[in-house]
């Protein structure tokens, strides 16, 4: 009969692997939250990369004590990052694609897995061989190594990871950031930022205009042509409204007439204070 560490060790090998999976297939399911700096396409790749290079190793078995405490702390830094978007209030973490969730969400599950993982600590070995910490190193150097070439390619066949990113999941217009978070605001305060959209087909695409789900956001800039391969940066400002202690989240949507992206989405939001 399996044991509890080989249970939970598999269990948690599947599920980053799954995640890893799904997130480079497109489906935007990561660990880290895709908010800010963490939506970078960098980030997001590398994130994926040891998703799954530790997923495979927990299910391999291979050097238990040493995989337990990469993963312990791999979700151990995952719920410090949900963890701490939930507290300023972000309203979704995106970690689980097109459902929306918040990101105590998140947090509830990789705590949960270094529970699991606290619970199942696997059994006291002697030190580990010259040998052993050899492959640990070579292993970890090796994901260096290929997260750096990853970049390295598909800046050079793609002209930027993002584009790279984009041409594998088949995407033609991307925005970034997704999600704008502008901190605290009181009410009446004015924010402004700049999102950027990345055109990855081959012909001009225009951005016809946009709109919001209240009057307190607006977006600027329009009509706007993004040329082939191109990016275009509009503004959206925030002018803060609401009960002081609460968080505002609002929705933007900008029309294109891109027949495969007729319309692209993203949100802005801020924590009111006094």
């Amino acid at each position: 009969m399996p044991s509890r560490h080989a249970v939970i060790r598999v269990g948690l090998g599947v599920l980053l692997v799954a995640a890893a999976g799904l997130k480079l297939y497109g489906l935007g399911v990561s660990a880290v939250p895709q908010v800010g700096w963490f939506s970078q396409p960098w980030v997001q790749l590398a994130t994926a990369e040891w998703e799954l290079v530790l997923g495979a190793w927990l299910l391999s078995g291979v050097a238990p004590r040493l995989s337990w405490l990469a993963a312990l702390v791999t979700f151990a830094a995952f719920a410090a990052v949900s963890g701490y978007l939930g507290w300023v209030g972000v309203a979704s973490c995106g970690c689980f694609g097109a459902v929306e969730a918040s990101p105590w969400w998140a947090f509830g599950v990789d705590v949960a897995a270094v529970a699991l993982l606290v619970a199942s600590r696997p059994p006291a070995q002697s030190a580990p061989a010259p040998g052993l910490l050899r492959a640990a190193g070579i292993w970890a150097g090796a994901v260096v190594v290929t997260c750096g070439l990853l970049v390295a390619a598909g800046s050079l066949f793609f002209g930027s990871v993002e584009a790279a990113i984009a041409k594998l999941r088949g995407e033609t217009l991307t925005v970034s950031p997704t999600d704008i978070d502008f901190g605290a605001g009181k009410p009446g305060e004015r924010f402004e930022a700049t999102v950027t959209v990345a055109n990855h087909t081959g012909e001009p695409v225009r951005l016809i205009g946009g709109t919001t789900d209240c009057a307190c956001a607006t977006v600027d800039d329009f009509p706007l042509t993004v040329s082939p391969g191109g990016k275009a940066d509009i503004r959206v400002r925030l002018t803060v409204i609401g009960e002081v202690g609460g968080r505002l989240t609002r929705s933007v949507m900008v029309r294109t007439d891109c027949p495969a992206r007729p319309v692209i989405r993203f949100r802005i939001g801020c924590r009111v204070v006094e």
